[in-house]
């Protein structure tokens, strides 16, 4: 069966028709020549092979092919539409639809805000957790907008760009009979096996937060909890874990004193990917958000 070839002017001429009445009011609310309404019709008519009006009456009235017809051209047209919100909308999606990496440490409480507050602008926050390794690839690549990590305390490398937006403190946590007596001594820590929520860590942060000489990795935060309540091995977390809530697990008084660590978290992005103003906004967030 050979298919009909039409364009949408001719089905827009021809829903119009129907529903005016007369080619001169079509015509009119086309914005379009009568003569040009007409030619519309007739070419389409000739294609299909039968007539759509009985154009001896005043208006026109539809013959019963054209009746038919017209319900398929109000759906076609209620189509072709649609197809041109979303055409005139794509420009605006691509600025719109942003990636985010982070690891376990950073605030979901901050993450949350930050989608929360995008979302108000029509802006949708895709969020991913992944180490830092993995992350700088996927910027470098173009594949991610931004990233959300502790800081290394070394350049990045010559293609990203970071910025300090605030900081994480970090405590000890464990179960409550775990350590019989409190403060622990940092030589009492590293003979117990250590959480380790990563597995590749940068020197300048290992020697931050690894004390033990046993590490247990486990970068799944509901896995690395149960494994805190079971007594597998103690952990720095952030305190914005709250780790205290789960049952049998307590903040752990150390000999480096009640505030723990602390650690710079900063943004990473790589220039170009993202519009000026839509950066400065995203970095906006994050330093209010802490």
């Amino acid at each position: 069966m050979k298919l009909l070839r039409f364009t949408l002017a001719q089905i827009e001429a021809f829903a119009c028709v129907c529903e005016t009445g007369t080619l001169t009011q079509a015509a009119k609310k086309l914005k379009k020549d009568r003569t040009t309404v007409s030619e519309l019709l007739d070419y389409l008519e000739v294609d299909l092979g039968y007539t759509l009006f009985d154009r001896t009456t005043r208006p026109l009235t539809l013959t019963s092919q054209g009746q038919l017809l017209y319900r398929q051209a109000r759906l076609f047209l209620h189509e072709a539409e649609a197809f041109s919100r979303i055409a005139r909308q794509i420009p605006d999606r691509i600025e719109t639809q942003l990636t985010l990496c982070y690891d376990l440490f950073t605030p979901r409480g901050l993450l949350l805000r930050l989608a929360e507050q995008l979302q108000a602008q029509h802006i949708q926050l895709d969020m991913i957790a992944c180490e830092r390794v993995q992350a700088e690839q996927w910027l470098d690549e173009g594949s991610v907008d931004f990233g959300l990590f502790q800081a290394v305390n070394r350049s990045v490398n010559d293609h990203l760009h970071w910025r300090a937006v605030g900081s994480v403190s970090l405590a000890v946590y464990a179960r409550e009979d775990y350590f019989p007596k409190q403060p622990v001594s940092l030589l009492h820590l590293a003979s117990r096996p250590q959480l380790m929520p990563f597995r590749d860590l940068p020197p300048s942060l290992a020697g931050r937060i690894r004390i033990a000489d046993q590490l247990i990795h486990v970068n799944e935060i509901t896995l690395l909890e149960g494994m805190l309540q079971s007594g597998y091995g103690w952990a720095f977390l952030p305190d914005h874990f709250a780790a205290e809530r789960l049952d049998g697990v307590s903040r752990i008084d150390t000999e480096m004193g009640a505030r723990g660590l602390t650690h710079p978290l900063v943004a990473l992005w790589k220039p170009g990917v993202v519009s000026a103003p839509m950066l400065a906004q995203m970095l906006t967030v994050m330093e209010e958000g802490m």
